[in-house]
Order: structure tokens, then C-alpha cells, then sequence
């Protein structure tokens, strides 16, 4: 391969271990012949999974992204993959609650993938008030649009860091959480929170970013040796996403079915042997950015792990219950925040005030 067309990376490789299967049969069962909406469709995370929904052959495919260029690439794609299948691209930003409410009132989708949100852990450090406002606040315009219109389940991206968060990045995940659990008691749509785990190659990722300096003859930058998480390829993310609104509960959060922890350090190298074979890579120790821990767990200490009769995927249990009425008192605080421009300092306390949580 030349340096305009490298060698792509076998993700599952650097894994070390054998792939999930998907469920086509309960995928196709789920969603063939149904109305199905996507926000966030034009990332990494989404645009893939627009693809698969589109493999199950959806009566129509809502694709929602702010991001112009994304969307256009995306429904050209589309069109030429699945042509048999309606798209409708909405150029929107989640927090544009009056817009989704059209959107969903217009072509009620039966399932809703809710992609939209900012994701970087350090980043969100800097700039609480962005992600406050698309996270949670876009959460609550994406709720309320699905309730109206009647919306059958939502399933969102949760994250392992939104247990016991550090970050407020997993602050704002944490939060939106609650916000679903909340809605369902409130005669909301169903949801599946998907806690994800660290997906390899995914847009602004540490191994992305290895590939990229790796190829570059740079060194590896890593924040701590020590620093472990859990990978899951970006076909078993889908696979997460698609095997998720299969299921039947009115309220249920997942993991991964993601092996073992596995060092960053460990990762790089692993790249290294791909990309430069022959060479170890010149790792370059930079320490641990704000909000970042050395490990992420799956669960909570009260937490367990089931069985769900789907490959890739378990369900979590004793998940602590929470006060819908609380979370709404607290996003409604958080917006008012927003609202008067107040100081970084302010919404941070805000989010990591979780008086919505049941003992």
C-alpha cells in the first residue's frame, strides 16, 4: 500500500479475540418495514449504523445531523446502497426541540437511536457549558419530541464513564441516563441505555490517533502506562446499538460483552505491529488529563451482569432507581443556568449535584 492508500486496520485483530454475531433475523424482525430515526447519523458511530438500518429495510429512515457536509455524504451513500429504502435527511441540531417535534410528528418513528453529543473526556474539562447544553439539554428536546409523537424506544450511547464520573463528560452521561429512566415512569417511550466502552478508530479516539502518528514515523503519546480500558470493534458498536432495540424491556441498560481490560500501552503496540512491523513504538508518557481515571468500570459495585440471549451484549441489573421528578427539577436548573450564561463553575455543580438518585 502507498502512504495515499495505507494498510487499513483489522480492528478485531487488535482485539485478540473472536467477533459477535449479529442478529439479522431479530434486527430485520425489529425494524424491517418500520419508521426508523438516527440522530447524530453523519459520525463515525452513526453513519455505520445508518447503513445496517438500512440492511433491515426500514419503510423510512430518518437521518438527523447538524454537521452539512456529514449528512450530505451520508444520504448520498445511502441512496446508492439502499435505493429502495426513503431517507429523509433533517439538517438539525438536537436542541432545536420545536424542529424534532416536527420531524417525529411528520413520520413517527417506532425506534430512535439518539447518537447526538459531544464525547471528549478532556475537552468537556474545558468547556462544561457546550457539552451541559447538547448533552443533557439536546437529551431532554430529543425526549420530549419522542414522547410527543409517540415514539415506541429510544437507544442511546450511555458510557462506563458514567459511573461514579470523574468527568463531566461523564457527568452529563450520568445525567441523561436518569433523564430516560425518568421519562419511562413517566409514560415515556422505552429506552436502552447502551453503556459503551473505548471503540477503536472512532473519530478523535487514542487509537486513531496512534494510526495516525505511527504512520507519520512520530512518537506514540500516552497519558499514563498504567491507563487500561475496555475495546470493542466499530462493527461490534453497531452491533450494540442494533441488538440493543431488540429488546423488550421498558427500561434496561447494557454493556459490551468486551473481554478483559487491555493497556493503552498495550494497544499501541499492537498498532505498531500493523503499521511499522518490525518496530516498536517510541511511546512518549505525557500524564493523565483532567477527568481522566486509570481504569473504567462496567458496572457498579451494586450492579450484575445477565444474559440476554443476543451475541456481544448483557443487560445490567440493580441499577439504583431514580426520582423522575428530581431529574426534571434538576435539567430544568441546568437550563435556567444556561440561560444566564453562568460561570463554568456553576453548571459543573450542577451536574455532579445528583440529589435525583434513590438510596
Amino acid at each position: 500500500m502507498t502512504a495515499q492508500n495505507p494498510v487499513p486496520i483489522d480492528w478485531a485483530a487488535v482485539t485478540g479475540r473472536p467477533q459477535p454475531t449479529l442478529d439479522r433475523a431479530a434486527i430485520q424482525a425489529r425494524l424491517g418495514g418500520q419508521v426508523v430515526a438516527i440522530t447524530g447519523a453523519g459520525g463515525s458511530l452513526g453513519a455505520p449504523l445508518a447503513h445496517a438500518v438500512a440492511d433491515a429495510g426500514p419503510s423510512r429512515l430518518i437521518v438527523i445531523d447538524w454537521h452539512e457536509s456529514s449528512l450530505f455524504r451520508l444520504r448520498q451513500a445511502l441512496g446508492a446502497s439502499h435505493p429502495q429504502v426513503h431517507v429523509d435527511a433533517i439538517l438539525s441540531d438536537v436542541r432545536d426541540a420545536s424542529r424534532l417535534r416536527r420531524a417525529f410528528a411528520r413520520a413517527t418513528p417506532s425506534t430512535l437511536f439518539h447518537l447526538a453529543a459531544y464525547k471528549h473526556v478532556p475537552w468537556g474539562e474545558e468547556d462544561p457549558t457546550a457539552f451541559a447544553s447538547v448533552n443533557v439539554v439536546g437529551a431532554r428536546a430529543v425526549i420530549e419530541a419522542a414522547s410527543a409523537a409517540g415514539v415506541a424506544r429510544v437507544v442511546y450511547p450511555s458510557t462506563d464513564k458514567a459511573i461514579d464520573p470523574p468527568s463531566l463528560y461523564g457527568a452529563t452521561k450520568r445525567l441523561v441516563e436518569a433523564q430516560f429512566r425518568g421519562a419511562v415512569a413517566s409514560g415515556g417511550p422505552a429506552c436502552t441505555l447502551v453503556r459503551f466502552v473505548n471503540v477503536l478508530g472512532s473519530q478523535g479516539s487514542a487509537p486513531e490517533t496512534f494510526v495516525r502518528l505511527l504512520r507519520a514515523g512520530q512518537s506514540v503519546t500516552v497519558t499514563d502506562p498504567a491507563m487500561r480500558r475496555y475495546w470493542i470493534t466499530p462493527s461490534h458498536a453497531t452491533l450494540l446499538l442494533l441488538h440493543g432495540a431488540c429488546l423488550d424491556d421498558r427500561a434496561v441498560v447494557v454493556v459490551p460483552d468486551a473481554g478483559h481490560e487491555i493497556t493503552v500501552v498495550e494497544i499501541a503496540a499492537r498498532l505498531a505491529r500493523i503499521v511499522v512491523p518490525g518496530h516498536d513504538p517510541d511511546i512518549r508518557v505525557t500524564g493523565a488529563r483532567p477527568g481522566e481515571r486509570l481504569a473504567e468500570p462496567l458496572v457498579a459495585p451494586h450492579e450484575w451482569l445477565v444474559d440476554v440471549g443476543l451475541d456481544g451484549i448483557h443487560a445490567v441489573r440493580g441499577t439504583t432507581p431514580v426520582d423522575g421528578a428530581a431529574v426534571v427539577a434538576a435539567v430544568d436548573r441546568l437550563v435556567a443556568l444556561l440561560a444566564l450564561d453562568a460561570p463554568d463553575a456553576d453548571v459543573r455543580a450542577a451536574l455532579f449535584n445528583d440529589t435525583w438518585s434513590v438510596p
